[in-house]
């Protein structure tokens, strides 16, 4: 069943709230009187409802104690941040048709104060906040409130937390988990159908989720067969194995002919040609900026890409990127930083008949200048709002926009590995 909301935890999830939260908490025990654990025995209260936490921690009038917490967070939040990647994550969400919500343990007066500053209020349509349900985490109830409210069925909702709370939430009510691994303190015991280091890592479990697979299941057979076949016949040294390898080879080749339009001997040319072990190719793009703006270059079919190609058996993928620069677009970079390892199969149209790992380098100019050469007829720096038409074979508008994000970020940039 397909995802139609994609619902999110807010702290630890959407913002980095945690110094907040917990140096109130610190100042809140102090002027209660009461002892103060370290900061590590504090940050069980992640996550739960400020008065659970209260509780836990002996205190009986919570309700009054955590009015004093909430008050005492106002002073901290000029510390609280959004994540990196966040806002182009929901951008890209809505723009391909999920609807977005928020499952939280803040109250309402503490969404308001505390998230809706964030300025990504704006991108939700549903918010189920503590006070709306009759049970918080880890019960069921936040998101079976949500699953009535929308009214929607437990198989069209993905909701990504950091906590275990999180998980247990969901998994109670039947719901998928995602684990937002840039914001949790520790995986252990936490079951998850998708585990994302960075908000870009979302999109990607997504689309390999809901499209790739479930359009074009004759491309894995193909696939598959093409590698059974080519492992048979490096391998076997049976005769009779080798011509059956070589039918299985033959029939990977008619089901793509079959299903691309393209003669089988086409097929052969570019399926069936390679011996030994398959293997993914691989493929470097190259980031290089100047001003905020992103160098690409053109094609001779007129369409414009970041410098890149095939890696030499002879080069490492980062002197392949340094050298494809060179070819490309006459300058001398060197590469500085890895901004991600993409799947081709879920990242890039048309799918192509074997594996492509593409590998993203931010690069920084040392110097030379452009001239016409064999592969491109020009190049350029462009805005991301002034981009010309992509090679989207090559890259897509997605991965040039990762491409600022990650030049933004600067050292601060969690490299995106599919």
């Amino acid at each position: 069943m397909a995802y139609i909301h994609i619902v999110f935890d807010i702290d630890g999830t959407l913002i980095d709230t945690e110094n907040a939260v917990l140096s109130a908490l610190e100042d809140t025990l102090t002027e209660l009187g009461r002892p103060c654990p370290g900061r590590d025995d504090l940050k069980f209260a992640l996550g739960i409802p400020g008065e659970t936490t209260l509780a836990r921690l002996g205190i009986a009038d919570t309700a009054a104690a955590n009015r004093l917490w909430n008050g005492h967070v106002k002073k901290y939040l000029s510390s609280v941040t959004v994540f990196a990647g966040i806002r182009s994550l929901l951008e890209k969400l809505q723009a391909r048709g999920y609807r977005l919500g928020i499952i939280t343990s803040k109250n309402h007066d503490e969404y308001a104060a505390d998230f809706v500053p964030s300025g990504l209020a704006g991108y939700f349509d549903t918010v189920i906040c503590v006070d709306d349900c009759r049970c918080p985490k880890p019960a069921a109830d936040p998101v079976l409130t949500y699953l009535e409210r929308a009214a929607i069925r437990p198989g069209e909702m993905l909701y990504i937390g950091d906590t275990v709370y999180d998980a247990e939430c969901a998994g109670n009510a039947g719901v998928d988990f995602g684990l937002a691994l840039w914001g949790c303190r520790s995986v252990r015991h936490i079951g998850a159908a998708g585990y994302f280091a960075t908000p870009y890592d979302v999109g990607y479990f997504l689309k390999k989720r809901e499209e790739a697979p479930v359009q074009m299941p004759w491309l894995r057979w193909a696939m598959e067969l093409q590698f059974i076949a080519q492992a048979g016949l490096t391998y076997s040294k049976d005769l009779f194995d080798l011509e059956r390898f070589e039918r299985i080879r033959e029939i990977s080749a008619e089901l793509m002919s079959l299903k691309t339009g393209l003669s089988p001997e086409q097929v052969k040319t570019v399926f069936c040609n390679e011996t030994g072990f398959q293997t993914p190719k691989i493929d470097t793009r190259a980031a290089v900026f100047h001003d905020g703006k992103l160098l690409l270059v053109k094609e001779k079919n007129g369409t414009w890409a970041l410098p890149g190609g095939w890696v030499d058996v002879t080069d490492s993928v980062k002197a392949s990127a340094v050298r494809e620069v060179k070819e490309e677009a006459g300058l001398d970079v060197a590469a500085v930083r890895l901004i991600a390892v993409h799947d081709r199969l879920y990242r890039n149209l048309p799918v192509y008949s074997y594996g492509v790992c593409k590998f993203f380098f931010l690069c920084e100019v040392i110097g030379g200048s452009f001239e016409p050469n064999i592969e491109t007829v020009g190049s350029g720096y462009f805005a991301f709002d002034e981009l010309p038409l992509l090679a989207e074979e090559k890259n897509t508008r997605e991965q040039v926009k990762m491409c600022f994000d990650a030049y933004a970020s600067g050292d601060a940039w969690q490299p995106v590995v599919d």
